[in-house]
């Protein structure tokens, strides 16, 4: 096939263009930034519109990836409106393919004001959106614009994507930073070759009953030394575990994403 991969400058995007490219696809490339790709700025709808020009599918991962010191104006247009010119110039060229960069912030607990934590642990899709963040409500709002050409016929699936992180930066940013200063991601990840292996996998097709997907992609354990139990028990006491969580086994889950995907978390950070 023939790809449009938008922020193909950034962490992910880069990845999945190569993983793209390995699988012998052909990739377009676009990003805002220069450096080896298609300049395109998506608020743009006639120049998103031409770098579709012959594509199959979309991959969809240009975003504000972080509301850190950004207007929360900006925020929302940038993502918003990035996301609704990919789609809707995607489907008026007859492509009915489309992958979107969700996010596990959707949840509300990593960018809210005050501190929120979830009532029940793992995490899922069936998890209530309770956010109050911005950013958070960026994500909402692309899964609801995918489901509504999902709708219109085209098949839509958007990863909820954990804190995509090398084996590195796991160590580095959760493992050897102090439990509380990620209590919030609940002190998980997802590394960055899976996330991008996940994107690559959603391009396949799938039944019509499954034409519209949200999916959690996370790993299958946490960024931690410490048992999963003993953290829950110290840093989120008030969190009820619905299962079994034994050893170091992650507090969001990926299950429906091995059933509608076949994707499943095959690398840690420990290895």
């Amino acid at each position: 096939m023939r790809i449009w991969v938008s922020g193909a400058a950034g962490k992910l995007g880069a990845e999945v263009c190569r993983q793209l490219l390995v699988a012998g696809h052909q990739v377009v490339p676009v990003d805002v930034r220069p450096g080896g790709v298609v300049e395109v700025d998506l608020g743009d709808r006639v120049g998103v519109g031409r770098s579709l020009a012959g594509c199959d599918a979309i991959v969809h991962c240009a975003a504000i990836a972080s509301p850190e010191n950004v207007v929360p104006a900006e925020l929302v247009h940038n993502n918003v409106m990035s996301t609704f010119n990919a789609l809707e110039e995607a489907w008026g060229q007859g492509i009915r393919t489309a992958v979107l960069a969700s996010s596990g912030s959707i949840y509300g607990t990593a960018w809210a004001p005050e501190e929120l934590t979830v009532a029940e642990v793992p995490v899922d899709e069936s998890t209530p959106l309770a956010y109050v963040d911005p950013y958070a409500l960026t994500k909402d709002i692309l899964e609801r614009t995918g489901a509504m050409y999902a709708r219109r016929g085209m098949q839509v699936t958007a990863l909820r994507l954990h804190w995509i992180l090398t084996a590195a930066e796991v160590r580095e940013y959760v493992a050897d930073a102090p439990p509380a200063a990620n209590r919030r991601n609940l002190w998980g990840y997802v590394d960055l070759g899976e996330a991008a292996r996940a994107c690559v996998l959603a391009l396949a097709p799938r039944p019509e009953a499954q034409r519209f997907e949200a999916l959690v992609i996370a790993a299958e354990d946490t960024g931690r030394h410490e048992p999963t139990a003993d953290l829950l028990a110290r840093w989120s006491p008030d969190t009820r575990a619905t299962e079994v969580l034994d050893g170091h086994a992650a507090l969001f889950s990926s299950r429906r994403a091995g059933e509608v995907l076949g994707w499943k978390h095959r690398s840690t950070w420990r290895q």
